[in-house]
């Protein structure tokens, strides 16, 4: 018959067991896939303000207008002399947002509890910068008994938008600090699809007067580090940090860095 004393060391001997047990346990599954979804904020260091406003200049916008005038102006068939210019002092304040949404998921193999390897997808948000003013349109005809000369004074909204998403493949290291939390440090390759858009548009027409797109795929690269709760054996919740290096082609677009501040969530 088992006394009081002997089952007391009985139950201490098993929860001593179990609690030496548990880190082992736990330490096993560092091995295998788990995946993930993320989404954060973006902040481009390119171009400034004022260097867009330099670059989209007034000059550069009544290049726009000219170049449609002269075409319009050659066609035969048009009665008269249209004129196109901007209204002066009509230029609003230019606005540049580079601070993208970011949104992300990725599925990675940890081959033990300090490496694994990590593929995703990540879209970096678009950076955009805008202004406005007012043009005049004037029709002189060649003949006012048929057709009589028009003015008028229309807005106009000039956009620029710089976007960028893709593939990304990453070796990562991993720093247990007990059992329910660690840091995380990575590099990788960023296979970037970037597009970079410029539109004139008249504003009660929605019509393009021009209208520029250029596409540069390039691989970038990419480094992050990180810090990760786990919250349980099959969930985790991780915050980082990540730098894509010289996202675009200079030969083709701006090209600038963009860091990245995400939280995400990791189920194994």
């Amino acid at each position: 018959m088992m006394t009081k004393t002997n089952k007391t060391r009985l139950l201490a001997g098993v929860a001593l067991t179990c609690a030496l047990a548990a880190p082992s346990a736990f330490a096993e599954e560092y091995r295998g896939f788990y995946f993930g979804v993320y989404g954060g904020a973006g902040s481009a260091d390119g171009k400034s303000r004022s260097d867009f406003d330099t670059r989209f200049s007034n000059a550069w916008t009544q290049s726009i207008l000219t170049n449609i005038m002269n075409d319009l102006n050659r066609d035969p068939n048009r009665a008269g002399n249209t004129l196109l210019g901007l209204t002066a002092g009509t230029r609003k304040a230019s606005t540049l947002d580079d601070s993208p949404n970011v949104w992300g998921a990725l599925v990675g193999f940890r081959f033990n509890k300090w490496v694994g390897t990590e593929i995703g997808y990540v879209n970096l948000g678009e950076v955009k910068y805008d202004f406005g003013g007012n043009y005049d349109y004037q029709f002189n005809s060649f003949d006012t008994t048929t057709r009589p000369n028009f003015s008028s004074v229309s807005p106009y909204a000039v956009g620029y938008r710089f976007s960028s998403a893709g593939p990304t493949a990453a070796v990562v290291g991993f720093l247990p600090v007990g059992r329910y939390f660690e840091f995380n440090a990575k590099a990788g390759i960023y296979l970037a699809d970037t597009r970079q858009t410029v539109r004139v548009t008249d504003v009660e027409l929605k019509d393009n007067f021009y209208h520029e797109r250029v596409d540069a795929s390039q691989t970038e690269i990419f480094a992050g580090v990180g810090a990760t709760w786990n919250a349980t054996e099959n969930f985790a919740v991780r915050v980082e940090y990540q730098r894509f290096m010289d996202v675009g082609d200079n030969a083709k677009t701006y090209e600038q860095n963009i860091d990245v501040i995400n939280v995400g969530i990791l189920f194994k």
